[in-house]
């Protein structure tokens, strides 16, 4: 329980804050701003979260067969797969921040941006895009800090860039006065910290982990298939986002988008929660595997599933007797708007259970090598079923059913999880067919 919690604290500590960027710029422009730039920030959600899933999925396989190596006191390899994927996602992000640039334009109308929402969504995301390689790095190398036994620093990381985004958005929105624009700056700098932070652990050199010379193009093959899971599963939060958006303009008009917003930062939090469980114990079923532990491995899983568990119930309690002070927050407590979201998050919530155990299969699977089966799970999660149960609530059922579809999604999923649980869980060794990287 010690090691458990030594991991997975730091790790949903580290997801908290990471969750918090967004929220603390909601916060600021929809007290300071306005409702329509409020809504703007949500809409440029799907990017943010796009880079995030870049950063996972060079981190999650890379961090698997890192910890591997290092169970099985091969250091050096430890080391190659390190630089391996640190310089790997240099090149991709670089590339993808230029073409996001070069398809600007368009990419603000396919995020859902009308009449009202396209100026304040372009200054946003305008500059939140040079600084999107330093949301991939600063992810990148929170996970792999982990996986190098300091935990505790993955959260002084993350905290010194949150730390900065809340005295910056004071400075940009209140005092200077730029609206959606410092919000913007103010998370871009934000990452900017935490990455140089983690870059410094790494280069004086204070773990077992280092850059070296010489890189291996054939670790990839094997990590992405593994970090394709994860991936998928930050992808869901922007997908759900994206896709809720347009559904929500169709049956309840701007302030159904609007009302999202809020829903969307709180049930994130909750998400961010469970992946922050999941990714604490990632490392410690890599390690497990390196050394061939199966009775630690089930035993972790075990402890995950009750924390998880746990997180579900505070989650239920806060909503039932905090929910009307969380919307205070961003909308007056008094206005239809408020009721409208009140009702929307009730009945939301219900998902809350299913995800937290998806989350923590996908994590478990890919731990263990079984790339396919986390991605199998992912993909049912994020896009097939989410896809079928959102339309069938927009065109065909309408109304409130609207609020139930990412939990009939998650349910469904839910239930092949189990099947693969039973499969492979109750009998670890099934899972072990290949040899450590």
């Amino acid at each position: 329980m010690k090691r458990f919690l030594r991991f997975t604290i730091p790790s949903i500590l580290a997801m908290w804050i990471f969750s918090l960027y967004t929220m603390i710029d909601g916060y600021f422009v929809a007290n300071y701003v306005g409702p329509v730039e409020f809504s703007a920030i949500n809409l440029s959600l799907p990017i943010v979260t796009s880079f995030f899933a870049l950063g996972i999925l060079f981190s999650i396989g890379i961090q698997a067969l890192i910890g591997q190596a290092l169970g099985a006191k091969k250091t050096q390899r430890a080391n190659l797969i390190f630089t391996t994927g640190f310089l790997s996602l240099l090149a991709f992000s670089l590339v993808y921040v230029l073409l996001l640039a070069l398809f600007f334009r368009p990419l603000l109308h396919f995020l859902g941006a009308n009449a009202s929402s396209y100026g304040p969504l372009k200054s946003y995301l305008g500059i939140l895009l040079p600084f999107g390689l330093f949301f991939m790095v600063s992810y990148q190398l929170e996970v792999l800090v982990k996986v190098d036994g300091f935990p505790l620093v993955s959260t002084l990381g993350v905290l010194s860039a949150a730390l900065t985004n809340v005295v910056l958005d004071y400075v940009f929105i209140v005092q200077l006065q730029l609206g959606i624009f410092g919000a913007g700056l103010a998370t871009g700098l934000a990452q900017l910290v935490s990455s140089l932070v983690f870059l410094s652990h790494f280069l004086r050199k204070k773990g077992r982990l280092h850059f070296v010379k010489g890189l291996d193009p054939a670790i990839l093959k094997k990590a992405l298939p593994l970090g394709l899971g994860d991936a998928l599963t930050e992808v869901a939060l922007g997908y759900t986002v994206f896709l809720y958006n347009i559904s929500l303009l169709k049956v309840f008009g701007q302030k159904g988008v609007i009302a999202y917003t809020l829903v969307s930062y709180v049930s994130s939090f909750v998400s961010v929660t469970m992946s922050g469980i999941s990714q604490g114990l990632a490392p410690l079923f890599a390690y497990d595997y390196g050394k061939r532990e199966v009775q630690k491995i089930k035993k972790s899983f075990l402890q995950g599933l009750a924390f998880v568990g746990l997180v579900n119930l505070l989650a239920g309690l806060v909503l039932v007797l905090y929910s009307q002070d969380i919307i205070g927050l961003f909308f007056d407590p008094t206005s239809p708007l408020a009721d409208f979201s009140q009702d929307f998050l009730s009945r939301y919530a219900w998902a809350y259970p299913f995800i937290g155990f998806n989350i923590l299969c996908i994590s478990f699977f890919a731990s263990l090598g079984q790339g396919r089966i986390a991605l199998t799970i992912s993909f049912l999660r994020s896009i097939l079923v989410l896809s079928l149960m959102v339309g069938l609530a927009t065109y065909l059922l309408k109304g409130v059913s609207l609020y139930y579809a990412l939990a009939a999604s998650e349910a469904t999923t839910g239930l092949v999880s189990l099947f693969f649980l039973k499969k492979y869980a109750l009998d670890p060794l099934k899972a072990y067919k290949k040899e450590t990287p």
